[in-house]
């Protein structure tokens, strides 16, 4: 437009640390999402998941690329979130460190019949078939559509903040 003037984007952005940080003084909800590695259950500690759409019922999740789950997320095709209570720390502690193989052993779970691994400590369970995956920078983007879901209980949800777990306050 006349008289305005236009300036170029910057070519450099924020350091990953920066990015981190920055990105961490959002809350977000902590889930562990789950697939088969062949008959194994395998899971993550996930905290990148939102709502897409109503109708159909889409939901994406964020994987980093160097995730131990991530071939056999891609090869099973299904997935599950897992919403964690707010006292699920030591799960959501657990998914997240090595080895992968052990995750499972300390926490009961089933599934139904085509569906993901469901951890029984989960109040909320969403069965998904993986729809569409995209890669962004050092992640996929995997978008799923609902295909079950599972409440157990209205628990309050376990929440990171600043590299740390958090819980609500409830209003007063």
């Amino acid at each position: 437009m006349p008289g305005q003037t236009t300036t170029a984007p910057p070519t450099t952005g924020p350091t990953a640390s920066e990015w981190r940080h920055a990105m961490g003084c959002f809350p977000s909800g902590v889930t562990i999402v789950t697939t088969w590695d062949g008959a194994e259950p395998v899971g993550s500690t996930i905290n990148a998941f939102c709502s897409v759409s109503l109708e159909p019922p889409l939901l994406l999740i964020c994987l980093d690329l160097k995730n131990p789950i991530r071939a056999a997320f891609e090869t099973s095709r299904v997935f599950g979130v897992n919403i964690l209570p707010e006292d699920g720390g030591p799960i959501a502690r657990r998914f997240a460190r090595e080895p992968l193989t052990d995750r499972f052993a300390e926490f009961a779970h089933r599934h139904a019949p085509g569906g993901a691994p469901q951890l029984d400590d989960a109040p909320v369970f969403i069965d998904c078939a993986v729809q569409d995956i995209h890669t962004a920078g050092d992640h996929l983007i995997a978008v799923g559509r609902g295909v079950r879901i599972e409440e157990k209980s209205d628990a309050a949800p376990l929440l990171y903040h600043r590299g740390k777990f958090s819980k609500l306050i409830p209003p007063a």
